[in-house]
């Protein structure tokens, strides 16, 4: 029986919705053209108007969401109906779209089948009625208390049928079973005719009862009660081939994006065969981690998607998929991979995220670096996003897979990294000019980064990379994206033989400085002298950024010197006050071996007495 998708939709979809009255709205609009058709317009289960599905092409971005598109193929009935039962049990509100290649469709209908199937399957007896029924007409002999008795199994005798307490041996879901040996009577009675005449007989008072060729097994009839959705397409057409696409978007398939990246050491070498600015020559490899918990997806095309695309309904469900809910399977099969367990894993691994170092154009050689791609895998770009579309592959739900993408060349340099952070305390004593310094030295680290240039025509998107030389590991980091002719840095590791010290002093203090807001000011000036060690063999190229509250009013060395507005972190408890600017000064440099980089930095900034 098929029943109106608009009932349903009050009784089992719209009552659970979280948003009641956007979904009646949404469902009755959809639904309305059909509500007036009686039930007989429905299409009867004819295999000539049911849809071929076969999946076109699967659609996979990093998020989690896919956007899954199928092709069709039916003869409409003779009132221009055709359906399937394939429906998804996920779609996002809006994405769920019926596209007729062939033929013109008038609407689209979601409801329920209910179906009954009645089979006949043999079991053993398990009573001694059962094993009466299944002998019935044979010969018997058997005891009732002393007595004994023989004659023909006639009847048994029963209103309803025959009463077992057998367990059940087998589940249907969402089904009920009957069978002619299950019911309840008074008590389990028996005739039995014999050459005085017919008895009845009580089955529990028998004993010792003997047949020849005895059966011990008896029909037992299982009747089966299944509801399923179904999707009905109504065409203009009657009697008429067609052809549609089918597609939709759901959450359950995610590709997630894993690099090797080997530093060979191969120095880049000029059209003269010198080595070229210190780079040499790095091996990048990029492979797709597929996670499938949607659905079967059976010799399908996957396209895997640099970029996250913008749906803002993600989170409501269709009301063709019959669904209150969204359903999403892979946020509970990978917690930590969905970044329901460390959103810092998700926001960073799989957004699509740049690096604080970025480059809009890659220095040095421009010509593109070729890339080795797998056959049949071919990438688009395009509206802001760029597609890999990996050739056919089969994967069912709750199944992965491990795809190779890219194999290519990049040119890399290394670069030390000296990030200091100066914290300011509130401290405050005008009782002598060689008070403590009010400055807090965080912790200093010395990294080492690789400096990668893409210099192909595709990007590179956002991912793990493990980073070797040859076979032993060095690191494990984020490959931030890096477009083409962009330049990505990865850290690597912190240098144990470049060594950096800070040091601040305090070189005056003047009281009642400045008065802003209805507050004295006292303005505290001082130096901050930093140094760092080569203390390898080799010459090394260094970036030192140091940032701190107040204002920097002169750098040594050629230091840039920025200005920002006021940051609370800069000083210590969030106590400082917003009068002071933030201040950020870097430096770039070569140390040869053995010598010392020593920068310098005047500053001033202001407490309140």
């Amino acid at each position: 029986m098929l029943h109106h998708p608009l009932s349903v939709g009050f009784s089992s979809f719209a009552v659970r919705s979280i948003g009641l009255s956007l979904t009646l709205a949404i469902f009755a609009l959809v639904s309305v053209s059909g509500f007036a058709q009686e039930t007989s317009d429905k299409p009867a289960d004819d295999e000539t108007s049911r849809l071929k599905l076969k999946a076109d092409r699967v659609v996979v971005f990093k998020d989690g969401y896919s956007l899954v598109i199928k092709r069709g193929v039916a003869t409409t009935d003779a009132k221009g109906n055709v359906f399937t039962d394939e429906v998804p049990d996920s779609a996002v509100l809006g994405s769920f779209w019926v596209v007729p290649e062939q033929g013109t469709i008038k609407q689209t209908i979601a409801g329920w089948v209910d179906n009954q199937k009645t089979s006949v399957r043999e079991v053993n007896c398990t009573s001694l009625l059962e094993i009466v029924q299944s002998n019935l007409g044979k010969e018997c002999r058997f005891v009732v208390g002393e007595q004994p008795i023989e004659g023909t199994l006639l009847k048994v005798l029963l209103n309803g049928n025959l009463p077992s307490e057998r367990p059940q041996d087998f589940i249907v879901p969402t089904t009920s079973s009957t069978s002619p040996i299950a019911g309840s009577v008074a008590a389990p009675l028996f005739v039995v005719r014999t050459q005085t005449g017919d008895k009845v007989i009580n089955a529990n008072s028998v004993i010792d009862l003997t047949i020849e060729n005895m059966d011990i097994s008896i029909d037992q009839t299982l009747t089966t009660r299944a509801r399923h959705k179904r999707l009905t397409m109504k065409f203009a057409e009657p009697n008429a081939n067609i052809k549609l696409n089918l597609m939709y978007f759901r959450p359950d398939v995610r590709w997630i994006p894993t690099y090797r990246l080997n530093l060979t050491g191969k120095p880049v070498e000029s059209k003269k065969g010198e080595a070229k600015n210190n780079r040499k020559m790095a091996e990048l490899i990029l492979q797709g981690e597929i996670l499938n918990e949607a659905e079967d997806l059976i010799d399908v095309p996957f396209h895997v998607v640099v970029g996250v695309p913008n749906f803002r309904f993600r989170a409501i469900p269709s009301p063709m998929v019959l669904e209150a809910t969204m359903r999403n399977v892979l946020t509970q099969a990978a917690p930590d991979i969905m970044g329901m367990g460390n959103s810092a894993f998700s926001n960073g691994m799989y957004s699509q995220r740049a690096s604080e170092f970025s480059s809009n154009q890659a220095v040095g050689n421009p010509t593109r670096t070729e890339i080795d791609l797998p056959d049949d895998l071919v990438g688009k770009g395009g509206n802001d996003l760029f597609v890999y579309e990996l050739p056919a592959m089969t994967l069912k739900k709750g199944e992965r897979a491990m795809v190779p993408i890219l194999r290519t060349e990049a040119q890399y340099r290394d670069i030390y990294t000296w990030d200091i952070e100066l914290v300011h305390s509130e401290t405050y004593a005008a009782t002598s000019a060689d008070a403590p310094s009010p400055l807090i030295l965080s912790e200093t680290k010395v990294w080492r980064q690789v400096e990668l240039i893409n210099n192909t025509d595709i990007p590179w998107t956002t991912g793990a990379a493990m980073v070797l030389d040859g076979t032993q590991p060095l690191a494990q980091e984020l490959l931030t994206y890096t477009s083409p002719g962009g330049i990505c840095r990865v850290p690597v590791t912190v240098s144990v033989d470049l060594r950096g010290k800070a040091e601040d002093t305090e070189v005056n203090r003047v009281l009642n400085a400045v008065r802003w807001r209805g507050s004295d000011y006292a303005r505290v000036e001082g130096k901050i002298e930093a140094e760092l060690a080569n203390n390898k063999n080799v010459s090394v190229p260094v970036e030192v950024r140091l940032r701190f509250g107040g204002k920097a009013t002169e750098a040594s060395d050629d230091g840039k010197i920025k200005l920002e507005s006021f940051r609370a972190t800069d000083w210590s408890n969030n106590q400082g006050y917003p009068i002071n600017n933030s201040s950020e000064v870097r430096w770039t440099t070569t140390i040869e071996p053995g010598e010392c980089f020593k920068p310098t930095v005047k500053y001033e900034f202001f407490l309140n007495q």
